[in-house]
């Protein structure tokens, strides 16, 4: 196997010399429910000699393997905190995020547009937050009737367009993408990742199928005008179950509602599975990408969606990476002894 792949730098100064002899762990964590990536360090601060780190000062990462796949982190530190106890004794924790959380994306905003591509809405409003955003062609040309920003910063807008189209919005520096699960933005597909024992160091909280998220269908109710009713939309999760799913709060035309029922039925398609595999480090495994449990066990192999990967260099477990999975397919939660 080859050797771990470690880089940071701060400002633009490579110091990863300066890291390695304090470095307890590092880690980098990036996932489709978080809009933005994070980059972890505790430090070994014996005698609080180690200089207080600022927010806002940039951030560097690389963690990998040597002529193998490295996952990049690009953000700025914005929290810094030391704990002191008997076990591990004085340490200096920072985190650093892709988005910065003193700048324009999460400034409030009044806005709203007419009969507008999702395409050009969201760049209007990544303009406005100095966000250039990049949007998968197949929501590109997708007209709204109308859309607003109401008092609504553009994380949380982006985030909230990305819920209701079931896709994934997530923002590095001054760029962000919206896109399908499963697809990068250049419309290929993400590479499918297959974990086997022998690349496996645990895997815990596995639950296949659990029954709480699972619904038939997902309902929506609009008023349409025309009619003078309230109606429904409904997209069918494809689950066997008997359950209905209605949010609370109507949506504001059948286009919108239709959106909301498509999407919320494949978020519980995805929310009825869950648990975490950890495996020797390894950058392959993407965000919303596929994950193929083999030769684990019965009830458990199949196909499952990523939530989320976390790359990790420590002093005690070395370079490992966790895997967060969703969205049972295939064989998954099925056991045909």
């Amino acid at each position: 196997m080859a050797k771990a792949h470690f880089l940071v730098s701060v400002d633009g100064r490579v110091v990863t010399k300066n890291f390695l002899p304090v470095l307890l762990s590092a880690s980098i964590t990036k996932g489709v429910d978080k809009t933005a990536d994070a980059a972890q360090f505790d430090l070994d601060d014996s005698g609080g000699t180690l200089r207080w780190p600022q927010t806002g000062q940039k951030v560097h990462v690389e963690l990998g393997r040597e002529n193998g796949a490295i996952r990049i982190f690009d953000g700025e530190v914005d929290t810094a905190s030391w704990s002191l106890n008997r076990g591990s004794g004085s340490v200096l924790s920072v985190t650093a995020r892709s988005v910065s959380l003193k700048g324009k994306a999460k400034a409030s905003k009044e806005k709203h547009w007419d009969s507008k591509p999702l395409k050009s809405v969201l760049q209007d409003a990544g303009e406005d937050a100095g966000i250039s955003v990049a949007v998968h062609a197949d929501y590109a040309d997708m007209v709204l009737d109308w859309e607003a920003m109401d008092a609504e910063s553009f994380i949380a807008f982006g985030e909230r367009l990305a819920r209701e189209h079931g896709a994934i919005f997530r923002i590095s520096g001054t760029s962000a993408v919206f896109v399908p699960y499963g697809k990068a933005v250049t419309g290929a597909d993400l590479s499918a990742f297959t974990v086997t024992r022998s690349i496996l160091l645990s895997a815990t909280g596995f639950a296949p199928v659990t029954d709480r998220p699972r619904i038939k269908q997902k309902v929506e109710t609009y008023y349409d005008l025309d009619k003078a009713a309230r109606l429904a939309a409904q997209y069918a999760s494809g689950d066997k179950v008997d359950a209905d799913l209605q949010s609370g709060f109507s949506a504001s035309s059948k286009d919108h509602a239709d959106r909301r029922a498509k999407s919320g039925a494949r978020k519980a398609s995805r929310d009825k599975a869950e648990g975490s595999v950890v495996i020797n480090g390894d950058a392959t495994p993407q965000p919303g990408g596929k994950c193929i449990l083999s030769g684990l066990r019965a009830g458990v192999d199949g196909t499952y969606t990523i939530k989320s990967v976390t790359d990790e260099l420590s002093r005690s477990s070395g370079y490992t990476t966790s895997i967060s999975l969703s969205e049972p397919q295939g064989k998954a939660g099925q056991d045909s002894r």
